[in-house]
């Protein structure tokens, strides 16, 4: 049985509904092609490059900085890191115990592997924080998804 979550919140009358955003780093094409690979089922998640100027803007806000990791902005949470791998991989039905390998994998090796592949250091932040509305805001773009207005047969009426 494949077990569905939907991630899109509803912002109330306005029927805007919200996206989650997946932050990741795009620079390269086997990352651009694994962003790919865990959206691309997807309706309500929208993969961005880290490097994107939104986002750029957004981690300012957030976290007074711009850290260089792996963030899912999930409804009013941002998840970072491990946690980030987690959240990621549940939501593609892989196994709790292989998520739980990945994610202590990412917390072991996600530094090296970020000099190495990267470039650069991986911000040593993980976990679930809570959006700033400050932060909110610069994804707000991003997010938006309109809803498709259905007419009533004969009615010519939303």
């Amino acid at each position: 049985m494949t077990r569905l979550a939907n991630t899109q919140t509803d912002d109330g009358p306005s029927g805007v509904v919200r996206k989650s955003v997946l932050i990741y780093d795009g620079s390269n094409a086997l990352f651009r092609a694994a962003a790919e690979a865990a959206t691309h089922r997807s309706d309500d998640v929208v993969a961005v490059r880290w490097d994107a100027e939104p986002v750029q803007a957004f981690l300012e806000a957030q976290f007074d900085a711009r850290p260089f990791a792996f963030i899912f902005v999930e409804g009013d949470s941002v998840h970072v890191g491990q946690e980030t791998v987690g959240r990621v991989l549940r939501r593609a039905g892989v196994a709790s115990p292989l998520v739980d390998k990945l994610k202590r994998a990412y917390a072991v090796g996600g530094d090296p592997f970020g000099r190495l592949v990267h470039g650069r250091t991986v911000a040593d932040l993980d976990g679930s924080f809570s959006l700033s509305a400050a932060a909110a805001g610069h994804l707000a773009g991003l997010r938006q998804v309109q809803k498709i207005p259905v007419r009533e047969a004969g009615t010519g009426e939303p």
